[in-house]
């Protein structure tokens, strides 16, 4: 969005969208769950699967952790792209036939932040 100072000259504004409180409270439940579950595959949880799996798990929790920086900045590709790494982080786990019923809590979530897709602003 462009507004025009007192000299006639238009300046470029961004427009700032609030952030709700239940979208920090999520975003930092799901940092501290992503950092917990990193440091759990180091502590040899993971041990018994091989090592493609710890590594493909930590892979989407990175991924995750790029798409809640998105969310905590209320941009649109944020909410999306956390809606993929959950897709993809379910059909590792299934994969490696390491899926928990617990694990399909993620989705809500991601349905949270896809229903404030309107509310969010676009990248420039």
């Amino acid at each position: 969005m462009y507004v025009k100072n007192e000299y006639g000259y238009k300046k470029r504004v961004k427009k700032k969208t609030k952030r709700p409180p239940m979208v920090t409270f999520l975003c930092l439940a799901l940092v501290a769950y992503g950092f917990w579950d990193i440091i759990s595959s180091y502590i040899g949880i993971y041990k018994d699967f091989g090592t493609l799996y710890p590594a493909a798990n930590a892979l989407m929790i990175v991924f995750s952790f790029v798409a809640i920086s998105g969310i905590w900045s209320m941009e649109k590709w944020g909410p999306i792209s956390f809606a993929i790494v959950v897709l993809l982080k379910l059909g590792v786990d299934a994969l490696w036939k390491q899926f928990n019923p617990w694990f399909l809590l993620a989705l809500i979530p991601a349905a949270f932040f896809l229903l404030l897709l309107k509310k969010m602003k676009t990248t420039d």
